[in-house]
């Protein structure tokens, strides 16, 4: 699966925009109306172009375009796979020279830019003829999506964070396995108990990191990165300084690596070799777990709670159509085919991704019953928050990382590093 931590690149669209770094056939559908063509429906043609970056989800979607075309066989889907910066690349160039791809994959940083440089087709409209719901995707996802009160995609997949922990290495410690109910003061005093003086076991990694580390408690404190109207920035308010003074207080217990050894190795390499007790990551982190030798010595559980509160920060993507496309009907059934039951099936039975549409992500929890998968499920539900986006995401976050990484050093307070990184952020806000 995409991996979800690595830094948000590449794109530039046109004058408004800076460069940035970073399904249903069937007689029910969950999702809304039904998407089969019935004898008095009038034919849908069209040659369609469908971009996406995880070369790994080609035979989830070749098997979407045979069910699609069992009912659409007039539409002809060419997939485009590619990897990730070539992806932005050919996305940027498309766009800015008006040979794009009809649909294609977006994720939360980038949406804004997007719509604001008239590149995406809004689907309000589409959305109310077809009869599709957005009730049945998570309200945080279609919040992502939803720019300045348009909906601009249908969440495709999702995924939540939680705490993956090496049951071995609490074996040997006598520590009792950690439970969905425990707490940030819980998670700190077993972290403390698992680190050996040796340096050969750290109890967790608390690297600097925003989807899988301190966008989380940040949330869970009562603070924001952005605000709502996207104005100005959080890093100023005590409670965002509360959720990221609690990872800089593990560094400073001397219970993770230090932040310069997890830049060197990553987290999840470290945790995989066995060198970390707990390691905080997303559902889509399942795929490598099972790849690896310890898959039997690992499970998860959900995100600690802070003052009585939980957070996590939902990400997933969305099919969006190009505004301009030649073959705006034939793009839209097949967006909603996408987002539909049997495709949103498909991607659990065959591990594509987590499907974003209610009731199906169940399979991918059944289809891996040693593991706490429905952590995952439940804390979309019950306390998951979008992904902090705004026009120009990855300048300010640029900014943020900048001065965060100082105090995850130890090198300055966290609130000399919060209080900068507003002052800093605040000046690219104001421009968007």
């Amino acid at each position: 699966m995409r991996k979800r931590t690595k830094q948000m690149l590449a794109l530039g669209l046109s004058a408004v925009m800076m460069t940035l770094s970073l399904a249903a056939c069937g007689d029910s559908n969950p999702g809304g109306g039904k998407a089969e063509t019935t004898d008095s429906e009038e034919t849908i043609s069209g040659d369609i172009r469908y971009a996406f970056w995880d070369a790994a989800q080609q035979p989830y979607l070749e098997q979407c375009v045979k069910e699609f075309n069992k009912i659409y066989p007039d539409i002809k889907v060419t997939l485009e796979p590619n990897v990730w910066d070539e992806y932005w690349t050919k996305l940027e160039a498309g766009a800015t020279g008006g040979s794009i791809a009809d649909v294609f994959w977006m994720n939360g940083p980038n949406i804004t830019k997007y719509v604001k440089g008239d590149i995406v087709m809004p689907i309000d409209d589409l959305l109310a003829g077809s009869g599709l719901d957005t009730a049945n995707y998570p309200e945080g996802l279609v919040n992502l999506y939803n720019i300045d009160g348009k909906q601009y995609a249908i969440p495709k997949d999702f995924d939540t964070i939680g705490v993956w922990y090496n049951k071995k290495i609490f074996d040997e410690a006598g520590v009792p396995y950690p439970t969905d109910d425990w707490t940030w003061e819980d998670m700190a005093d077993i972290a403390k108990q698992l680190t050996k003086e040796d340096g050969s076991v750290y109890g967790i990694g608390a690297a600097y990191d925003t989807q899988i580390g301190i966008y989380n408690t940040i949330y869970a404190a009562g603070g924001e990165v952005i605000s709502k109207d996207k104005k100005s920035s959080g890093y100023d308010k005590a409670e965002t300084q509360a959720g990221v003074q609690c990872w800089v207080d593990l560094m400073e217990a001397g219970v993770s690596p230090n932040e310069a050894s997890l830049e060197e190795t990553l987290g999840y390499i470290q945790f995989l070799s066995g060198r970390l007790g707990m390691f905080w990551c997303g559902s889509w982190f399942l795929g490598q777990v099972l790849d690896s030798d310890m898959k039997d010595d690992i499970n998860v559980v959900e995100l600690p709670s802070i003052n009585g509160k939980k957070a996590t920060i939902i990400h997933g993507l969305g099919n969006c159509i190009y505004k301009d496309t030649k073959y705006p009907e034939a793009s839209w059934k097949w967006v909603e085919f996408l987002a539909g039951e049997q495709a949103n099936k498909l991607s659990a039975e065959t591990g594509a991704a987590l499907p974003a549409l209610k009731g199906t992500a169940q399979v991918w929890v059944d289809k891996n019953p040693d593991y706490n998968l429905r952590s995952f499920i439940t804390s979309s539900e019950e306390y998951s928050y979008p992904y902090p986006a705004s026009v120009n995401t990855a300048e300010w976050e640029q900014y943020q990382a900048d001065n965060l990484k100082r105090a995850f050093s130890l090198e300055v307070s966290v609130k000399e590093a919060c209080e900068k990184a507003a002052k800093q952020m605040n000046e690219v806000l104001a421009n968007e």
